[in-house]
């Protein structure tokens, strides 16, 4: 954990996320058939180089939570931030829900689907591993208008969010030492 930016409180608090997805990951197939301890370490510096734009304070959205990247870590570094994380799919809900208690994150667990989520007024939406088509079109109800979306995706699909989007701007940044994308920070308000 060493070079994350991160104290030693978010560092052991991060191994015991890693235990938690050691011990869930096969029966709840967490990495979509992948080896997890190759991807462990990637998925965490990926998460963790969102830290630029998530406030200590304030309100976090993580659509498809999934294996709880990057919510879980985000809120793991940010510990007076408030975390909203959807999850639809059961098992995975269920996986989530022990995280959160586990290890005391200030952040609930919902098993729905981003277009169900009846709450709007968030500052800071996040979301990898989910098509645009099925989150873009529920910002604007969901966000403030100063709000911010941090996705993690290809540098094809942030140049298409740029192109889509009315307001504000859209920047990426690539993610150090993976071939798997970008950082794409979408700022609804241009100030």
């Amino acid at each position: 954990m060493q070079g994350l930016g991160i104290g030693v409180d978010a560092a052991d608090r991060l191994a015991q996320f890693l235990d938690l997805l050691t011990r869930w990951g096969g029966a709840v197939d967490l990495f979509g058939g992948a080896k997890p301890d190759k991807l462990l370490g990637s998925l965490v510096r990926e998460a963790l180089a969102a830290l630029p734009w998530v406030k200590e304070g304030g309100s976090l959205l993580d659509v498809g939570s999934g294996n709880g990247f990057p919510a879980v870590p985000l809120l793991i570094a940010r510990p007076g931030l408030h975390g909203v994380l959807l999850e639809p799919r059961e098992r995975r809900w269920a996986f989530l829900k022990e995280v959160v208690r586990e290890l005391q994150l200030d952040a609930e667990v919902r098993r729905e689907r981003v277009a169900e989520h009846p709450r709007s007024g968030y500052e800071l939406g996040t979301v990898r591993g989910v098509e645009m088509k099925m989150w873009l079109p529920e910002t604007a109800r969901l966000m403030r208008e100063d709000g911010s979306w941090l996705w993690w995706t290809s540098e094809v699909k942030a140049a298409e969010l740029g192109r889509r989007v009315t307001e504000g701007r859209v920047l990426t940044f690539p993610l150090v030492g993976s071939e798997r994308g970008v950082l794409a920070v979408w700022r609804r308000c241009s100030t």
